[in-house]
């Protein structure tokens, strides 16, 4: 990455050598100028958090006002879209995963930082924290759009629980988002209704080639007073990396209205409508970063929405 212009950095550091230290470093890098703001207090840092803006914060926790891993919580709190590296002279490997779990972008041990590990951590730090703005953009742009769309959307996993079910599934079958999380598929439909899903996601889980006519099927789901409620649906697995098999996405119209017209029809219907192309064509983006806030592992999945 390269950095242009000046890399404002704020220091919170009370040790006075440790500081010279710090900004006799800056002084060895020599293809970026950098304006280095010191505090020797967490208030006199938070301070200037508010009233100035920064590229990096380089925070010990041991201040005189603050200790721990609550400084760093502080700082964060104030300003959670700036990149922070911990500077200790302690080195605990377990809490310096600890606090990199908390937020923190890197963790270095004074005594054992020369100016281009810490210019490379700068880097990195800066870096990072603009990919994960990034994402958290695009994450919120496409949960807007699965919540604003009018088809229902939901995601199975592995053992047919439902793990993601959008505000219109719920609102198509008259119950809350939370009534139907983690409940079996199969509380919402009949016996007939639950064999044919459960027939079309065995074909998804097994990778089956099918045509697209295939994927989209006709599925009778019960609503909370028990009534019919006829939806065309569509379904695509998602796998791990390793090809184990995750669960899988589905989007579905309610077609209650109009039961009598053939599957054809409906489904050039659908190929017209514009808010169910849009999904069918970004839904697994769309759903990646919902569905991994409930995974803890990669995945891998088909590009195309069958």
């Amino acid at each position: 990455m390269r950095i242009k212009g000046t890399v404002n950095v704020l220091l919170v550091e009370d040790n006075p050598g440790d500081a010279l230290i710090i900004n006799q470093m800056f002084k060895q890098i020599h293809n970026i100028q950098s304006n280095i703001t010191h505090a020797k207090r967490l208030s006199e840092g938070l301070e200037a958090l508010c009233n100035r803006d920064f590229h990096i914060v380089l925070l010990d926790l041991q201040l005189p006002d603050s200790q721990g891993i609550g400084t760093f919580n502080q700082v964060h709190e104030i300003a959670p879209d700036i990149p922070i590296i911990i500077l200790t002279g302690l080195e605990d490997e377990d809490f310096a995963i600890d606090i990199v779990g908390e937020g923190a972008q890197d963790y270095l041990i004074k005594g054992q930082v020369d100016s281009k590990l810490l210019w490379r951590s700068i880097i990195y730090s800066i870096e990072r924290k603009h990919i994960e703005h990034r994402l958290r953009e695009s994450e919120e742009k496409y949960r807007l759009m699965v919540e604003k769309i009018h088809s229902g959307i939901f995601f199975v996993d592995s053992g047919n629980k439902l793990t993601y079910v959008n505000k219109q599934m719920a609102k198509m079958l008259g119950f809350t988002v939370k009534e139907m999380i983690n409940q079996d598929i199969s509380h919402f439909t009949n016996s007939e209704g639950e064999s044919c899903f459960k027939k079309h996601l065995k074909k998804a889980s097994e990778g089956k080639s099918l045509e697209k006519s295939a994927y989209i099927y006709e599925l009778e789901l019960l609503n909370k007073d028990q009534t019919s409620v006829w939806v065309l649906v569509s379904t695509n697995p998602m796998f791990k990396s390793s090809g184990e098999y995750l669960g899988a996405i589905s989007i579905m119209t309610d077609i209650s209205s109009r039961k009598g017209i053939e599957k054809s029809l409906m489904e050039t219907i659908i190929e017209k409508d514009r808010d169910f192309f849009m999904v069918m064509e970004n839904m697994v983006e769309a759903m990646k970063p919902l569905i991994q806030n409930t995974m803890h592992s990669p995945f891998e999945y088909d590009t195309k929405f069958t």
